[in-house]
Parts: structure tokens; C-alpha cells; sequence
């Protein structure tokens, strides 16, 4: 009698544990916490455009000393993702900054390292986060006649490069720090957002052939200019808009 207890009791046990495991993996949400943020550029494109899932979005801005970012790129990105996205429980930006790591040029897997260090914010509940991080150098891939200003790296992150950004601006025939970090930071998100063709579908086919995942008109906002040197010949005194054909895309994909 005791041993058929014993082995009842043990089995019980068993079930309970592996009951427990079960619904632990059944209850892991995969669009929630860190690990949803480790996907590729515009893989989050429709939970960052339609309220489906997300009818709350945040915005977590780091930055290192001396770089914090203009209150025009702060509302910019704000107002562009208010006008782009269904998030009926707004959307709020939280920038704060962080220790210098000393360094002239940074990797991409030093901004992940980064990223992984000092993000706080992940997707909770109706929320979905955005990270922004501006550094104190430039991209370790640049030379002296081509160099990156921005970039995004994964489904809800993007970097700018500081002192590109301040280098270039504010000087004769150069755009004001404003209005190119601006620029850059809207053309990033176009990528989070999926952007041309990379999480977002096209409506009507206009990738640029030659630089892809672009927009091939070549004054809409994403047209590959933005993110790089080449930017000083392209870029007016106001921001570049995003064109009918991007616009159209993202409207397909749960937009506005």
C-alpha cells in the first residue's frame, strides 16, 4: 500500500512539473519582452503600424554626453509616427543619457552590446517600444568620402552616428543639426516600419534596383541618400516627405 502511494504521489508530482513547463512555453508571448526585440529590420513593421496587437507605443532615446538629441528630432519623430500609426493610447518618447564608452568608431555588434546594457523598455501588455541610441562616434565601416549618419539594425532599433551629425551641419551650404537629425531618424523609422519592401509590402512595385530596400524616387524620404553621405546633395532646407507609394504601402500594412 505504501508503495503504491509512493508511486502515485511521485507521479503526481511529475505531472504537475511537466504540466507546469508546458504551460509556461504555451504562455510565452513571442511579441513580448527582450527576446522581441531580437528580429530583423521590418520584421514588427504591422505591430508598429496597427493597434491589433499594440494600441500603445513608446519610445526609449539614449544618448551619450554632448549628443543629446534637438527637440525637433524628439517632436519630429513623434509627430511622424502619430501621422503613420493606429495607436489610439498615444505615443510617449523617454530620452535620458548614458556613460561615453571612449571609443572613435563602433561596430554594430558594439551597439547591440550597447543596446543590451542600457535598454529598458520592451513590449508589455498593449505597449510596443521603440530604441533610439545616439553615439559619441562614427560607424567603424566608413572612409574619408563615405560614411553612415544612421542606421537600423534591428525590428525595433536604430542608431545615429553623433559627431557625423554634428560635422555636418550648422556650416556654410550644410543643413542645421535639426533638420539632418531629423531626416536621418525619420528614415530610420520608415525601415522599422518596413520599409521599402522589407516587412511592408509594396502596392505597386518601387524598390530602387540598384539600392534596395529604397524608394526609387528621389525625393521621398526613403530614397537611400538619407542615411548616407550623400545626403549633403540631396537634402533641402525642410524634411523630405515620404512619397504615394511608401505611404500606400504602409496604409496595406495596418497604417494610416
Amino acid at each position: 500500500m505504501k508503495t503504491i502511494f509512493t508511486k502515485t504521489f511521485s507521479f503526481f508530482l511529475i505531472s504537475i512539473f511537466l504540466y507546469s513547463c508546458m504551460g509556461e512555453r504555451e504562455a510565452r508571448d513571442p511579441l513580448l519582452g527582450r527576446e522581441a526585440s531580437l528580429y530583423g529590420i521590418g520584421q514588427f513593421a504591422n505591430q508598429l503600424l496597427s493597434a491589433d496587437r499594440f494600441s500603445r507605443l513608446e519610445i526609449e532615446v539614449l544618448y551619450m554626453e554632448g549628443y543629446r538629441p534637438t527637440n525637433q528630432m524628439i517632436n519630429g519623430m513623434q509627430e511622424f509616427l502619430e501621422t503613420l500609426t493606429h495607436k489610439p493610447e498615444g505615443i510617449q518618447i523617454r530620452d535620458r543619457e548614458i556613460p561615453s564608452q571612449g571609443q572613435e568608431t563602433y561596430t554594430i555588434d558594439d551597439v547591440r552590446d550597447l543596446e543590451r546594457e542600457h535598454r529598458t523598455l520592451f513590449n508589455e501588455g498593449n505597449t510596443v517600444t521603440i530604441f533610439v541610441i545616439v553615439l559619441d562616434g562614427n560607424f567603424s565601416k566608413d572612409d574619408e568620402e563615405t560614411f553612415a549618419i544612421g542606421a537600423a539594425y534591428q525590428n525595433t532599433s536604430m542608431v545615429l552616428f553623433g559627431p557625423r551629425i554634428h560635422m555636418n551641419s550648422g556650416g556654410f551650404r550644410r543643413p542645421s543639426r535639426a533638420l539632418l537629425e531629423t531626416t536621418v531618424s525619420l528614415h530610420e523609422l520608415g525601415h522599422l516600419l518596413g520599409l521599402v519592401n522589407n516587412g511592408t509590402d509594396m502596392v505597386h512595385d518601387h524598390e530602387d534596383e540598384e539600392q534596395e530596400k529604397h524608394c526609387d524616387n528621389q525625393e521621398c524620404l526613403m530614397f537611400w541618400q538619407v542615411e548616407t553621405s550623400g545626403l549633403f546633395g540631396f537634402l533641402g532646407n525642410t524634411i523630405p516627405q515620404l512619397d504615394e507609394n511608401c505611404l500606400k504601402d504602409l496604409r496595406a500594412n495596418g497604417g494610416r
